[in-house]
C-alpha cells in the first residue's frame, strides 16, 4: 500500500487544479479498469468527486464563472411612482373574525427600489414599506403603527411582503407575513391598485383622511 507524503499530495493537488474536467474524466476512465483489491470502486469515485471539486475551484473555473453575466435586480417596465390603494386581509383571533386594512399609499420609485408611505388616515393608523422589484416580483418589508384609539391601541407591527406586479404595472397582489400579538407568525393577502400618478401635495391632500 502506497503512503503519500504531504509533498506528493501537494503535487497531485496542483496537477488536479491545472486539469480541466474533460482531461480529468479521461484520466479516471483510463484508471478505471485497473481496480485491484487495494483501490475499490468506492475509493475511485471518492477521488473523482474530490478531483472534480478541485477542478471546479481552480483559477480557470473561477475566471469562466466571472465571465458570465451577474444576476441583478431589474427595474419594472413602467414607473410605479404614484398614489395606490392598499388593501390587506388579516385574522383577529381576539375578535374571532377576518378584517381588512385600507390605506392610500404614496409609492416613490428609484431604479428597482420603491418606498411607500400612507397618507393621513381617519383612525390615525400609519403604514410604511420598502420594496425591491425584480421584473414582475416585488419583495420587501412593511411596518404599521395601528390606530391609537382602535382595538390594537397603537401597537406597531412589521413583517415581510411579496407581490406580483401586473404587466401594465397598475396592480400588485401577493401575501404578507408578520408576527401577531401572541408571537405567532401570521399571513394574509395584500393587494395594491393604482389610483393616481400625481405626487403633488395639492392632489394628494384630497385623499387625506378619506379612509
Amino acid at each position: 500500500m502506497t503512503v503519500w507524503s504531504p509533498d506528493h499530495l501537494d503535487v497531485i493537488t496542483r496537477r488536479l487544479q491545472e486539469m480541466d474536467v474533460q482531461e480529468l474524466a479521461e484520466m479516471i476512465a483510463a484508471a478505471w479498469p485497473d481496480t485491484s483489491g487495494v483501490v475499490g470502486r468506492r475509493d475511485l469515485l471518492l477521488k473523482l468527486s474530490a478531483g472534480l471539486a478541485l477542478a471546479a475551484a481552480s483559477p480557470g473555473a473561477a475566471s469562466a464563472d466571472a465571465a458570465e453575466p451577474s444576476t441583478t435586480l431589474g427595474a419594472p417596465a413602467v414607473n410605479m411612482s404614484g398614489l395606490w390603494l392598499s388593501r390587506y386581509l388579516f385574522r383577529s383571533t381576539g375578535r374571532g373574525g377576518d378584517f381588512e386594512g385600507l390605506h392610500y399609499v404614496v409609492l416613490r420609485q428609484q431604479g428597482n427600489r420603491i418606498s411607500g408611505e400612507s397618507l393621513p388616515h381617519s383612525t390615525g393608523s400609519r403604514l410604511s414599506m420598502a420594496l425591491s422589484v425584480d421584473g414582475a416580483v416585488a419583495t420587501g418589508t412593511w411596518t404599521e403603527q395601528t390606530s391609537p384609539t382602535g382595538y390594537y391601541k397603537g401597537a406597531t407591527y412589521h413583517g415581510t411582503i411579496q407581490l406580483i406586479v401586473s404587466p401594465l404595472g397598475r396592480e400588485m397582489n401577493g401575501k404578507w407575513v408578520g408576527f401577531g400579538k401572541n408571537f405567532k407568525v401570521n399571513s394574509g393577502e395584500w393587494g395594491f391598485t393604482w389610483v393616481d400618478g400625481s405626487l403633488s401635495a395639492r392632489d394628494l391632500r384630497q385623499y387625506h383622511n378619506r379612509l
